[in-house]
């Protein structure tokens, strides 16, 4: 996907496509609730990127460490690390080396709450609906520019709704709805991107 407005219906299908394979994929159970901050941040990233596993609280000593071997092999990359919302320990000081050597980290964080969590005082978070995989990817490439052109850390905090059924939290709903609206989904439509997702994921043909 390219640029930073996804919305043409081509553009919207591979997200909503994306966002269904996370979701009835290996990683089921891992992410509900969260698919769009999930995709949302891939699609952001490039290939030299990482973004740490996020099926548990993230590593940030992991990320800086990895984010200075790429600096230090002149790597033009971009590490992504969620942070619990509980934090995580040393994470002030973590996030502090980061920052004071302008370290190309994207640290995130994913939950109900208002505003970062605990020990990211350093780094002003940018609120960020969660649950909006178009906002969620806007926010995104928007922040990865400057980490990745050496202006430092950026921390990114996604309201959402984990575990939270109903239409109104469901990314994935919100995201098929917006697209119907804007007549650039049907029934038919929907019920081949769900075809290929399960054949994608059964391993059988796509069609």
């Amino acid at each position: 996907m390219t640029g930073i407005h996804p919305a043409t219906a081509a553009q919207r299908t591979e997200l909503l496509h994306r966002m269904l394979l996370l979701r009835r994929g290996e990683e089921q159970g891992a992410h509900l609730g969260e698919e769009a901050v999930i995709v949302g941040l891939r699609s952001a990233l490039g290939p030299s990127d990482t973004l740490l596993p996020t099926h548990r609280p993230g590593d940030p000593a992991r990320a800086v460490a990895l984010a200075a071997d790429d600096v230090l092999r002149h790597r033009p990359a971009v590490v992504v690390c969620f942070v619990g919302e509980d934090g995580a320990p040393g994470l002030t000081g973590t996030l502090d080396h980061a920052v004071r050597q302008r370290l190309p980290v994207l640290f995130c964080c994913a939950d109900q709450h208002e505003g970062g969590p605990p020990g990211c005082d350093c780094l002003t978070a940018q609120n960020v609906d969660g649950t909006d995989v178009e906002a969620v990817t806007r926010a995104a490439q928007t922040a990865v520019h400057p980490v990745r052109a050496g202006a430092g850390p950026r921390l990114l905090h996604f309201r959402t709704y984990a575990g939270v059924t109903g239409p109104l939290h469901d990314p994935i709903r919100i995201l098929t709805d917006r697209m119907r609206t804007d007549h650039q989904l049907d029934d038919n439509a929907l019920a081949a991107i769900e075809k290929h997702v399960a054949a994608a994921i059964g391993g059988g043909p796509g069609r």
